[in-house]
């Protein structure tokens, strides 16, 4: 007896508090909203600073200092200040990626304002203690090192350096191993002192509070933050190269199976072509998806495949990902890129749709249902230029996307001059791929240099 799975319910709706702004005297954008059914508050403090903030020969140099923050401050330790937190039963954390460096933290209302000035010292009196410094930059080199030999998270970080080249989104956001060992506690400060700066930040503040409150809390705790002086000048960075079809395989022997990555630059988080793109992705992705379908279910090819879209500040990157066996590959690269054509040559039905819009509205429900999902959202909007009011919109749009749109995105946004990244034994596959493609580049993995925009390669 077969049996199949229930049809997708009718769209729901999830009404989020309504955003409120203002602008401290100095300069600090807050956002405040209101969600008073759980005695919880929560507080994202985003700093307008990533790795794109950060020259190439100091990749790593914004990942490093957020990664200190919570590692000690000019009053206490760090293990006095996980002490602290763990005492008001907060949760603490610092982290940056390409355009932001984010400080949140969370708590019970009656412990919020305690683990809000934990918030500010962390912010405004980091130690970077030497030794401190040294065993977290210690620990991210070693971090690489795990990085590197898994053939998919390599390719992923090739893919990147294929895609940018030079421009800011190219080099590793971790860092490299040469540029971290160049870094040491005189630089982290400094970018800290040049780049953390409340005119140049938004304070993401909601939950059990009323938002005069929340208002009057952001003032008494960070009103006194001062600029340095003016904004500084962001380093120069390459444009974003031209997409164009090619070939970029890593020679790595040891590899047990083959990282397959495809994709190409597409669009930034703010266009509004954003809605048709988020739901071609859910088509191609999940067990039902077409990657997994054509790839898994239908060849064997692989255990799994998907695709991602990761819309930033800058037109963001599209990639499609499986792992083969090394004798399968020119196979599997061929299947892929038939598959992401289809997009466009074989619009999606009707109930391909339902089931596929589904999936991406259940995911954002899923991740506003915390108070710290809530203070996420509103920040992503806040970093990426996006008007608030969306937040209450995204279920509307996605459901008023159509198959047309789905396939007019694809054919102009994904299907054309996508490159192929392949990390695994080139000896079993790279010779195919010369006989079918024109543009093939083998790069040895001891010659790979990802701190270069050419990744080392002639």
């Amino acid at each position: 007896m077969s049996v199949s799975a229930p049809a997708p319910g009718p769209p729901r709706d999830a009404t989020l508090p309504a955003p409120v702004e203002r602008v401290l005297d100095n300069g600090l954008r807050v956002v405040a909203f209101a969600q008073r059914n759980l005695p919880l508050i929560a507080a994202q403090l985003v700093v307008r600073c990533g790795g794109a903030a950060e020259r190439e020969d100091e990749a790593g140099l914004s990942a490093l200092v957020a990664a200190l923050l919570t590692q000690g401050t000019t009053t206490r330790g760090a293990i006095e200040l996980a002490a602290a937190a763990d005492a008001l039963g907060a949760r603490l954390d610092a982290a940056s990626g390409y355009d932001a460096s984010i400080v949140s933290v969370s708590a019970t209302t009656p412990a919020f304002g305690a683990a809000f000035a934990l918030l500010d010292e962390v912010v405004r009196q980091p130690a970077f203690a030497p030794h401190e410094v040294e065993r977290v930059r210690t620990k991210s080199i070693s971090d690489l090192s795990l990085t590197y030999a898994n053939p998919s998270a390599l390719a992923r970080l090739v893919s990147q350096r294929v895609a940018y080249a030079g421009a800011p989104y190219g080099h590793p956001v971790a860092g490299t191993v040469a540029t971290l060992e160049a870094l040491g506690r005189d630089r982290v400060a400094w970018f800290h002192e040049r780049f953390y700066r409340p005119d140049d930040a938004v304070l993401v503040i909601g939950g059990d509070l009323d938002v005069d409150d929340a208002f009057a809390l952001a003032e008494r705790v960070l009103g006194s933050w001062r600029a340095p002086g003016p904004l500084p000048d962001r380093p120069p960075f390459g444009e974003i190269p031209a997409p164009r079809s090619r070939v970029v395989i890593v020679d790595k022997p040891d590899a047990g199976r083959t990282a397959l990555y495809s994709g190409r630059v597409t669009i930034e988080r703010a266009s509004p072509d954003f809605y048709a793109a988020i739901v071609a992705i859910a088509v191609l992705s999940g067990y039902s998806g077409r990657l997994n379908q054509e790839i898994r279910v239908k060849r064997g090819l692989s255990y799994g495949a998907g695709a991602m879209l990761a819309a930033r500040r800058m037109p963001g990157l599209f990639l499609s990902s499986t792992l083969i066996d090394h004798t399968r590959a020119v196979e599997a690269a061929a299947v892929t890129a038939a598959t992401i054509r289809s997009l466009a040559d074989a619009p999606a039905t009707d109930e391909d749709l339902v089931k596929r819009k589904a999936v991406v509205t259940g995911g954002f429900y899923r991740s506003i249902e915390t108070i710290d999902g809530i203070a996420a959202n509103v920040a992503e909007h806040v970093l990426y230029d996006v008007p608030l009011g969306e937040i209450n919109e995204y279920a509307r749009r996605v459901q008023d996307v159509d198959a047309a749109s789905v396939s007019a995105f694809a054919a102009r946004g994904l299907v054309p001059d996508d490159f192929v990244v392949l990390v695994g034994d080139a000896a079993k596959f790279a010779d195919e791929f010369a006989r079918t493609h024109s543009d093939v580049r083998v790069i040895p993995f001891a010659a790979l240099d990802l701190g270069s925009p050419t990744l080392g390669a002639k």
